[in-house]
């Protein structure tokens, strides 16, 4: 049973992680990019978005 409660709470959580991530770090560098240079361009956001997507999408399986 215990084993079960284990994998159930794995799987959830790799679930999780795999949905939510890259969101969540595309965000985190938008804010660092702008604390950082904030008159800098804006064009590496969607770039580090594809870029997450695809890495998560290849490992996170």
């Amino acid at each position: 049973m215990m084993n079960f409660v284990r994998r159930f709470f794995n799987r959830l959580i790799k679930s999780l992680f795999s949905m939510y991530s890259p969101a969540l770090l595309t965000l985190l560098f938008a804010v660092v990019l702008v604390q950082i240079f904030p008159n800098g361009p804006i064009w590496p956001v969607p770039v580090f978005l594809v870029f997450m997507l695809i890495i998560f999408g290849r490992y996170m399986k």
